[in-house]
């Protein structure tokens, strides 16, 4: 949301944008922060307040004396789309200033058809058109890599898109802005804003499910890396081991994914040809020699993957998500022992935590990085989501003054 035009419109930017990264201000913090005279202030919040983008709020003091009157954001000025694709669906939520959520939405998508960016692109437009007030822009996360830059160009294998200039497609289609993340970043973004990781500075989140990834947020930070990060699911895990449909061999999730892991025991009889991983986990759940046979292998290669990466960045917590949460009473024991064994003696202090699997949180951390975005001039992938954090704490005894 950037207000163009004139040196007092610039003034009333910056004042925004200091209101949206730090929560209610009073107009003397802003004042002092931004180095604006008193004139200048006065029409900055003038412009604000009667556009209907900022209000007062009048807030308690903790010891007696004049509340201070505070200046915050109208969180119904504008609104943002957040989605989480999948090979064959995508789940929605529709988001206020505040990340308020006000209706999530779920639709049929076919990642691989012909007309798979029209299609999601009529999707989007039919909720675009139920935004009330300003729509700020949609944030999408993708089970690939995103490359930075305002294209969105995506790599995934699990979608079928190979250079997708998915974001600047979709931004000219819809004419707002569409910004692209990696979905389990936006899942590590939700965490760390509302989440188990809200007051944890370094944690990691992983998933399992139709593949397996790896969120990384270091003080308080999602890590991207240049050319994005996490891909945990493709480490090499056997070397010279069979092919990934990422064009390697031999990766993580050629072992330890849910179609690896299903196509074993569709070769082997044990299920049938149509079986879903659900039919292989009641199996294993009711036969030991069923969960020995195909889980065991699956988890010590997760296992030691888990320890190479708590090694690395020395979490104090780990996140266990995404659809294969859902049997981690089978994973767990396969996967614990050669974590312990291999994690080395300093960076054993971190606590593992199994996040129940929700697709809406993965895209309400996709609305997150278009409100950063949207609410500052930082590009999306150097965004501070500490910032939003900030912005989203608790102002106790905070009201909004009649006007």
């Amino acid at each position: 949301m950037v207000i163009g035009g004139g040196a007092m419109r610039d003034s009333a930017n910056e004042v925004l944008r200091a209101i949206a990264t730090y929560g209610p201000l009073s107009r003397a913090q802003i004042a002092r922060d931004l180095g604006l005279s008193g004139p200048t202030l006065t029409q900055a919040t003038k412009y604000l307040i009667e556009r209907g983008l900022v209000c007062e709020l009048e807030q308690s003091p903790s010891t007696g004396g004049r509340p201070a009157t505070l200046l915050g954001l109208v969180a119904g000025a504008g609104q943002v789309i957040g989605v989480k694709l999948a090979e064959d669906h995508l789940v929605g939520v529709v988001v206020d200033l505040e990340s308020n959520v006000q209706w999530n939405f779920e639709e049929d998508f076919n990642s691989r058809g012909h007309d798979a960016i029209a299609s999601l692109s009529k999707i989007l437009h039919k909720h675009s058109k139920r935004v009330k007030g300003q729509l700020l822009g949609i944030g999408i996360g993708v089970p690939g890599v995103v490359s930075p830059g305002d294209s969105g160009t995506t790599d995934s294998a699990i979608l079928g898109w190979s250079s997708v200039n998915v974001g600047q497609v979709l931004s000219e289609d819809l004419n707002t802005p569409v910004l692209l993340e990696n979905d389990v970043n936006t899942l590590s973004i939700t965490e760390s804003l509302f989440g188990r990781g809200r007051d944890v500075s370094n944690f990691l989140t992983v998933t399992l499910g139709r593949g397996i990834g790896l969120g990384i947020v270091i003080n308080g930070e999602l890590f991207s890396g240049s050319h994005g990060a996490g891909e945990i699911g493709h480490v090499t895990s056997v070397v010279n081991g069979l092919a990934c449909e990422c064009g390697k061999n031999g990766c993580l999730e050629t072992i330890a994914s849910d179609p690896a892991i299903l196509k074993r025991a569709i070769a082997d009889g044990v299920v049938t040809k149509n079986a879903t991983i659900e039919k292989l986990w009641e199996l294993a759940r009711k036969d030991s020699k069923i969960a020995i046979k195909y889980f065991k292998p699956a988890g010590e290669a997760l296992g030691i993957a888990l320890a190479n990466v708590v090694n690395v960045f020395g979490p104090e917590l780990l996140l266990i998500s995404g659809e294969g949460s859902q049997a981690w009473d089978i994973w767990n024991k396969f996967v614990l022992t050669p974590l312990n064994e291999n994690v080395v003696p300093t960076m054993r202090k971190f606590e593992i935590e199994i996040d129940p699997w929700d697709d809406a949180k993965w895209a309400l951390g996709a609305t997150a990085i278009v409100l950063q975005a949207s609410l500052s001039r930082g590009h999306v992938h150097n965004a501070s989501f500490q910032a939003v954090k900030n912005r989203l704490r608790v102002i106790p005894g905070a009201k909004k003054l009649a006007q």
